[in-house]
């Protein structure tokens, strides 16, 4: 004889099996709902603690706030110096603006007052002054070859004394290569090759020593057919050499 399950103990056998599952997962469903809304989270923990602690001590949470602008005034303001933008690092002010940091290089030589002008360097002086020395050696060389040192320095000395005054060209070889001023130019010794003591000559001249005492022309008058530079003013005879003024 066989047995069946009666219906209604089926039914409440499956309602009870449904409400076994169905009731812990509204129970989570509403606990997380509820936990959501009242805003319990590590985040929101933070932000709870950090508000307690600016109502504990409103005084300090100002003065950090005040650093905090300061710092992002001083990264943006422009550099009255030209330099850009101030650095973070710069102080502040009374009224709470930063201060640029001082400048440098060239705007430190412009703020102490000094001229910010070029500034020729060391190796363009040797540069200027060997390519000098060079160019009066051959002038001394072509001119006064048989002088006394003295007189070798005399010659190269009016060079440099056309140099300084202004009815000459200002520089050695505008002076020399001047149209109809020195002989040995047109026929070409200037380019003979100067000897030592032709260069020290031309040193000391270049140095500082003048024994023509400002002359701006010299000649030999065992060749000088030029009535007018025997009209010039004699300062001195070294030599076969006269200079004048």
């Amino acid at each position: 004889m066989r047995r069946f399950v009666q219906p209604p103990f089926l039914r409440r056998v499956t309602i009870t099996l449904l409400l076994c599952w169905f009731v812990p997962l509204l129970g989570t469903l509403g606990a997380g709902i509820f936990f959501a809304g009242a805003g319990y989270g590590p985040a929101n923990h933070e932000l709870a603690r950090q508000a307690e602690a600016a109502e504990e001590n409103p005084e300090g949470n100002e003065e950090k706030r005040e650093e905090n602008e300061g710092a992002a005034s001083a990264v943006t303001q422009p550099d009255p110096a030209g330099n850009g933008t101030a650095p973070v690092g710069a102080s502040r002010g009374e009224a709470g603006r930063s201060v640029p940091a001082a400048p440098a290089g060239r705007n430190q030589r412009v703020a102490s007052g000094q001229s910010p002008g070029p500034l020729r360097s060391s190796a363009q002086n040797n540069r200027d002054y060997n390519e000098n020395l060079a160019l009066l050696a051959r002038v001394i060389f072509a001119e006064a070859r048989g002088e006394s040192i003295e007189g070798q320095v005399a010659v190269g000395a009016v060079l440099l004394n056309r140099v300084k005054s202004p009815n000459f060209p200002n520089n050695l070889w505008s002076n020399i290569f001047r149209s109809g001023e020195f002989c040995t130019v047109r026929d070409g010794q200037i380019w003979l090759e100067p000897d030592a003591k032709a260069y020290r000559a031309a040193q000391l001249a270049l140095d500082g020593w003048d024994p023509t005492y400002g002359a701006l022309f010299f000649y030999n008058p065992a060749r000088t057919t030029s009535r007018w530079i025997w009209s010039r003013p004699v300062t001195t005879r070294i030599g076969r050499h006269i200079f004048a003024r």
